[in-house]
């Protein structure tokens, strides 16, 4: 039988200038034509098809086994075409879009900073906050969204990241009503916590849809627009906070506005093409990478490549038990120590805490500038560094950009803690009344690229079929980082001053750094099936080495 255009060919040349073609026949079998010189002079070996294109007679049969994946490519015979490019568009669209729901996030954690104002008015005729309410109107949506990403696991398992967007988002329209009319304050926290519950739906779902749409090419960029439009929401709410509304009337505009945009959009997008195939709808998964990869990309390559590396971890269509059994295999716990260290830790590089009691840091270090003047200017840095840092993600190293920005934080806040110090042990410094400023400009680019980091590694470190559960668990520790560095900051600041806490940032800095040199690898430019397979392969070579060890020390100890 003869192949036509269509049929699946690999080219290997030779020593002596040869082309070996190997073509897939209507069986499945693979077959290999006899080695023919690479020249212009044995096109006669090769007989036209009815479309015009070049055929070969094929000779042996081969196993598939000889051909590596790489080896493998699409197109006529004799000619070896040139890798076609993803579309970009579609690609950020979709991500823009799931990215969006981050707004929320933002918003939420935000609106403390321009309601509280007038719910601690006791002459507003509204309701009435005391010091204690106070606390927990602001710290407990991160107590709730704690137990939203406990739940989401199961609901983004089962629904997949898109389905689970479009029944929160509604909810938490509803949610934002409801605390605009509410008319009392355990009914105002209590809606405040389910808010915060929703953050946990969110994250993970958004997050794990944006890093299964995105080509390797631009997945670091994509990723980052998560951490971009979490930093908008802050920015909304100061914005919106600016127009003379009410508290009940800002509740009202933010939920309209975070909510119905990315509602739309995702109702126009299709799911994720990875989490179909772990629920064996390899047909839907085909059409969605159609759609984000565009009609002259070879899909098919790279489904096969989802496909076989699901094979080859035997997890398809796990359940949550499974999953939880997997977690704990010698090739993938090993990932889920070091990002639970890295989502815990992340928050005690100050990136939370530092931008919540910004206005309080710059009234204590005694500035020339207007404390609130001064955080309007870190909050625009914010925006500007998470922009720019989508520009270079994927054209630097992954690696090399965490440990830079570690040490330029940890360097910044190691001199924001001697400025502290200094002041707090009587020494005259109105004449460095700049430095605060000073560091902390230059520190909040880097910390958001920690930040941001963090969330590209949360994605795509972990094996396709644990995504859904892995990354709603790291959720929970990233929440959990966020209540713990928040409350222990002023508790710091009453036991050891200003320049205690600071050092103890700058020192979680210095070890995030020794423990990614160490336990992480370079991921840029890889897809997750290769980062899955680099690895395991990893822990492969590590668990033969540590055997090699062992094997040597009981040949080295005699026997008695």
């Amino acid at each position: 039988m003869a192949p036509t255009v269509g049929d699946r060919t690999d080219l290997n040349t030779n020593s002596m200038g040869l082309v070996n073609q190997a073509f897939t026949d209507d069986d499945g079998h693979l077959r290999r034509e006899r080695s023919q010189p690479d020249t212009p002079s044995h096109n006669n070996l090769a007989f036209p098809d009815e479309n015009g294109g070049k055929s070969v007679v094929l000779a042996e049969v081969v196993d598939a086994g000889d051909l590596s994946p790489k080896d493998v490519v699409y197109g006529q015979a004799g000619n070896e075409p040139e890798q076609d490019k993803p579309v970009i568009r579609t690609q950020i669209v979709g991500a823009l879009t799931a990215a969006m729901t981050h707004v929320i996030i933002g918003a939420i954690v935000a609106l403390p900073s321009v309601t509280l104002s007038q719910l601690t008015d006791v002459n507003s005729g509204d309701l009435f906050l005391d010091t204690n309410q106070v606390g927990l109107y602001s710290s407990i949506v991160h107590i709730g969204a704690i137990i939203g990403s406990l739940l989401a696991g199961g609901m983004n398992l089962r629904l997949g990241q898109r389905v689970t967007l479009l029944i929160t988002l509604p909810v938490l329209l509803l949610l934002w009503i409801a605390l605009a009319f509410s008319t009392k304050v355990w009914l105002l926290l209590v809606i405040r916590a389910v808010l915060g519950a929703g953050q946990g739906f969110i994250g993970a779902a958004s997050n794990n849809y944006v890093i299964e749409i995105a080509h390797s090419d631009i997945r670091g960029r994509l990723s980052g627009m998560t951490d971009t439009c979490r930093q908008l929401g802050f920015l909304l709410v100061y914005v919106i906070g600016t127009f003379g509304l009410t508290w009940r009337q800002i509740s009202i505009a933010c939920g309209i506005i975070t909510t119905v945009p990315p509602f739309i959009g995702l109702c126009l997008l299709p799911n994720s093409p990875r989490w179909l195939v772990t629920r064996g709808r390899t047909e839907e998964a085909q059409e969605a990478l159609a759609f984000y990869r565009g009609s002259s990309y070879n899909v098919k390559r790279e489904l096969t490549n989802i496909v076989e590396q699901l094979e080859k971890t035997n997890s398809s269509q796990m359940g949550i038990v499974e999953q939880l059994k997997q977690m704990c295999a010698p090739e993938v716990y090993p990932r889920f120590i070091l990002l639970t260290f890295l989502m815990f830790a992340v928050h005690f590089s100050g990136n939370i805490a530092i931008a919540t009691f910004v206005v309080p840091i710059f009234q204590a270090a005694g500035t020339d500038m207007d404390p609130y003047t001064c955080a309007v200017l870190i909050g625009s840095v914010r925006v500007a560094a998470i922009i720019t840092f989508l520009m270079f993600i994927d054209s630097v190293g992954h690696k090399p950009i965490f440990i830079i920005s570690n040490i330029v934080c940890a360097s910044c806040l190691f001199i924001l803690g001697v400025f502290f110090f200094l002041q707090n042990n009587g020494y005259e410094v109105s004449s460095f009344s700049w430095v605060p400023l000073a560091s902390l400009f230059v520190y909040t680019p880097f910390v958001c690229a920690i930040q941001a980091m963090a969330s590209l590694l949360r994605g795509e470190v972990l094996p396709t079929p644990l995504r859904a559960l892995g990354v709603s668990y790291l959720y929970v520790v990233f929440f959990m980082g966020t209540f713990a560095s928040t409350q222990a900051f002023p508790e710091m600041i009453k036991t050891t001053g200003e320049q205690g806490i600071f050092w103890v940032f700058a020192a979680s800095c210095i070890i995030m750094v020794a423990v990614v040199a160490f336990a992480l690898p370079e991921t840029k430019g890889l897809s997750l099936e290769e980062i899955d397979e680099l690895f395991r392969n990893r822990s492969k070579a590590n668990r033969t080495k540590s055997e090699g060890k062992v094997e040597n020390f009981h040949t080295k100890v005699p026997s008695a």
